[in-house]
């Protein structure tokens, strides 16, 4: 008789202890998938205002390259140079003269276009170097002018209107 009370006492606790974890216990939360690509950093006016702004300077880089005012030492878009009225980065590298401070950021980050990058290396202190000659960024005098030359074409194409 005491093992029967025993068996049935431990049956009602754990009948008690079911019942409590299915109806009152914490249930999981439920999850659900989204496909939202969402940023919720970027609102959908700054991404539609990005994706024309992007397309407008592809296509006037386009243009700067199509007309021999521009070329790249990297395979992105350089926003520098179609900003001051294109640049020709591998003239500049050729020369020894310094680039632009995009391409200079993008040589640093290994982003060179392969006939670039098979001219470069770094030198014992790692800087890096095109055909033995360290890469620098723009004299100041050239930054200043470049400056000065994007407000002008500001002017202008707000003139053209």
């Amino acid at each position: 008789m005491r093992r029967f009370s025993a068996v049935a006492g431990s049956f009602v606790v754990f009948l008690a202890g079911y019942a409590a974890g299915t109806f009152c216990g914490q249930l999981p939360q439920q999850i659900q998938a989204t496909q939202e690509d969402d940023d919720p950093k970027y609102s959908r006016d700054i991404l539609e205002a990005y994706r024309k702004s992007y397309k407008g300077v592809r296509e006037l880089n386009n243009l700067y390259v199509a007309g021999g005012q521009s070329t790249a030492a990297y395979g992105g878009m350089n926003y520098f140079a179609a900003s001051v009225g294109g640049i020709d980065a591998e003239k500049d590298l050729e020369e020894g003269r310094g680039v632009d401070p995009e391409t200079f950021a993008a040589l640093y980050a290994g982003l060179a276009v392969p006939k670039i990058a098979e001219n470069m290396d770094y030198d014992e202190l790692g800087r890096l170097r095109y055909k033995k000659v360290i890469i620098r960024l723009y004299s100041q005098d050239r930054l200043k002018r470049l400056f000065h030359h994007r407000d002008q074409l500001e002017v202008r194409s707000d003139a053209g209107e």
